[in-house]
């Protein structure tokens, strides 16, 4: 009931988010003979943040640049479809300049958001790699009768995309996909040790959540599986393909997201206005691109919500040697000879400093020359995987990593970094915006 007033209650806003945004539009007009005084800027922004609070975010396009140094020139990087599966899509972001790249997999985390949350990092990957992405789909637009996407189901899509690319493959985990690449690896080290990753890197995800506990691992441990599932699962109403599946709504998770940390959002919002009034455009776009982002959320389906609860943030399974797959225990022994990189942020208060490192202690046979751990001060856990000091401090040791693991040796930069031209949309998101 409560999936079918919050879709009753958005269905009825949306004529009076249009009419906001109409405002909007004319304070904001060009043409406007008033835009730039103050009184039009304050009415805007009176307009607009309304608008943004009740309008419909839908899934955002992916927007993919690379530069070639040859010309000179950016060129969009169309995604190309390379596997269709029930509850995700392999993507392909590739521009051909003649040589053969190292292929990378980014196994996407289902925490809520698209995948394209992550296309600062995908558009940083296509500088050096042949990059691949998992892109998950939204439950409530799968239909009932696909069955449950458990945490078994993530697992056995990472391995058939792997199958699908073939060996040699490099696989980047991000946040909370970690667990689950760890599982992939170590199945596919015992049923079929040919297509082991490359390498494997695994960047702020929840190996051991025991270690320097989050808020999310605290307020998870302070009530009952059946709390959540009672609280928390939900039926998709009438009129999506999903329709009658149990899910773990979107708008829940969202508001979940934003309570944990609320304050930061309440300071982008003042932040705002007062930008508005400013007439600083360049800020108020960075603000807008990030919230279209933020806000656009997928339904998580909730077997996989219940699975990952129990096994990653409650019980810590990996950790304790309790991992099963498929109802075969998981022996993370049989990983012996892949390369293992963790990326940890100083700053992270959802993922914090140990948990991701953790994987080390599980990895136990992989040897000491083959593992390291970053540890990037003055980042949050959204920095450890896009923004500036990504590209700057944390994208080279990752590069460096897959180039070694590839041929034995390290490579120079790409290049790129400082060279895009003004034409080429700004980052979608930023460390500094909360996530």
């Amino acid at each position: 009931m409560i999936y079918l007033a919050y879709e009753t209650l958005r269905r009825s806003m949306q004529p009076m988010a249009w009419m906001l945004d109409q405002g909007n539009r004319l304070a904001r007009d060009k043409n406007n003979p008033f835009r730039d005084t103050l009184a039009m800027r304050a009415l805007a922004a009176a307009y607009e943040l309304p608008s943004r609070t009740i309008r419909t975010y839908d899934k955002p396009n992916f927007q993919i640049w690379e530069h070639l140094d040859e010309t000179d020139t950016d060129v969009r990087v169309d995604q190309h479809i390379v596997k269709h599966m029930p509850f995700g899509d392999l993507i392909n972001f590739n521009v051909d300049q003649g040589v053969e790249k190292p292929k990378v997999l980014l196994a996407a985390a289902l925490s809520g958001h698209f995948a394209t949350l992550f296309q600062g990092t995908i558009r940083t990957f296509t500088q050096d790699f042949d990059t691949y992405v998992t892109d998950w789909k939204d439950a409530r637009q799968v239909p009932a009768e696909e069955g449950d996407f458990g945490f078994d189901g993530y697992v056995n899509h990472l391995i058939a995309f792997m199958e699908e690319l073939g060996p040699g493959t490099h696989l980047v985990a991000i946040c909370q996909s970690a667990p689950a690449a760890m599982v992939a690896t170590a199945v596919l080290a015992e049923r079929r040790p040919d297509l082991l990753p490359a390498s494997l890197t695994l960047m702020g995800g929840p190996v051991d959540t025991r270690i320097s506990p989050s808020e999310m691992s605290n307020l998870a441990n302070r009530f009952s599986l059946d709390t959540f599932r009672k609280n928390n699962i939900h039926t998709v109403p009438p009129g999506y393909p999903g329709s009658g599946r149990k899910v773990y709504p979107g708008f829940m998770q969202l508001s979940g997201f934003i309570m944990l940390n609320p304050m930061p959002h309440v300071k982008q919002y003042a932040s705002f206005f007062k930008n508005s009034i400013n007439g600083d455009d360049e800020a108020l776009e960075k603000f807008r691109n990030f919230y279209d982002e933020y806000y656009a959320v997928l339904d998580m389906d909730a077997k996989f919500y219940i699975d990952t609860l129990e096994k990653v943030f409650l019980d810590q399974h990996i950790a304790k040697g309790k991992m099963e797959f498929e109802g075969e225990p998981v022996d993370f022994g049989k990983v012996m000879n892949v390369p293992l990189l963790t990326v940890e942020g100083a700053k992270d208060h959802l993922c914090p400093p140990g948990q991701t490192e953790a994987a080390h202690d599980v990895f136990a046979n992989i040897p000491d020359e083959l593992r390291s751990n970053h540890l990037q001060e003055g980042v949050g856990h959204y920095g450890v995987f896009a923004g500036s000091r990504f590209e700057s401090d944390i994208y080279p040791v990752l590069r460096d990593h897959v180039w070694k693991a590839t041929d034995g040796k390290e490579h120079g930069a790409s290049g790129v970094k400082g060279t895009r031209k003004k034409a080429v949309p700004a980052e979608v998101l930023s460390e500094d915006i909360p996530v």
